[in-house]
């Protein structure tokens, strides 16, 4: 009868085994977070340039009335996993966020703003103020990072109209669709990205419920770093001028490892 606990241990032991397998199999790795109002969640948020946190709690990326600073980001200080190494799989997201602009006075208003991914350490880069959005460098031929951007200035490697825009590495956007801009009104946007698919998908809702959509694949691992930040970028430029004013984010990630 002493055989009989033995195998007992052995047949414990084996599944206890494959529970663990099982575990690692679908490890995951998440990301979440819901925020609606930017001062109670200031001490997650890493500020460029000319951002700021109002007193109301929006999150302001422009300053229409300092002539030195044209650019302002704002990232969030959780870094986001994209892909992972040893398995090969891929991230899938979604985030919502609302924002407005806001004409100044009687300047032609300009530039926009973009939601983007770029490496851990990004920072502004040089000659970025106006149409290159606070994200790329006019000089420099290498610029690394994913972004869906709401522009309403036409610059010449632009669309000849406000739109949306899927871009990676470039402002020249891969796809764009026509965007109706309205002053001061609120615009709400989903971003989704189907690890599956690889596809980049967006929908704008503006105040009047009026939709837009584009939609781009996209292979992060081909573009991005294993890891990323993720935040908002935007710009201005004299004699235009134009606040951007992020109202509210959230973001959902899965990477299973």
């Amino acid at each position: 009868m002493a055989f009989f606990p033995t195998k007992i241990k052995k047949l414990l032991f084996v599944v206890l085994v494959i529970l663990l397998a099982t575990e690692v199999v679908n490890s995951q790795k998440i990301i979440s977070f819901n925020i609606s109002n930017f001062r109670a969640s200031k001490s997650s948020i890493i500020l460029q340039g000319s951002a700021k946190i109002s007193e109301s709690g929006t999150l302001a990326l422009t300053d229409p009335n300092d002539p030195n600073l044209l650019v302002g980001r704002a990232l969030h200080n959780m870094p986001v996993p994209i892909w992972d190494g040893a398995t090969g799989n891929v991230v899938s997201f979604i985030t919502s966020f609302s924002f407005i602009l806001d004409n100044v006075g009687t300047r032609t208003p300009a530039d926009g703003l973009v939601f983007f991914l770029a490496p851990t350490d990004t920072r502004i880069p040089n000659n970025s103020t106006g149409g290159k959005l606070g994200l790329v460098d006019g000089n420099n031929a290498f610029n690394q990072f994913v972004g869906v951007e709401f522009d309403n200035y036409v610059n010449t490697w632009d669309p000849n109209y406000s739109h949306i825009g899927i871009d990676v590495n470039s402002l020249i956007s891969l796809k764009t669709t026509t965007w109706n801009r309205v002053n001061h009104a609120l615009v709400s946007v989903s971003i989704t990205y189907d690890s599956n698919s690889k596809i980049l998908s967006v929908v704008l809702t503006d105040n009047n419920g009026q939709l837009s959509t584009v939609a781009q694949v996209v292979d992060f691992k081909d573009v991005l770093p294993e890891t990323v930040r993720i935040g908002f970028s935007a710009s201005t430029s004299a004699p235009s001028r134009q606040l951007h004013t992020i109202q509210s984010w959230s973001f959902s990630s899965v990477l299973k490892t």
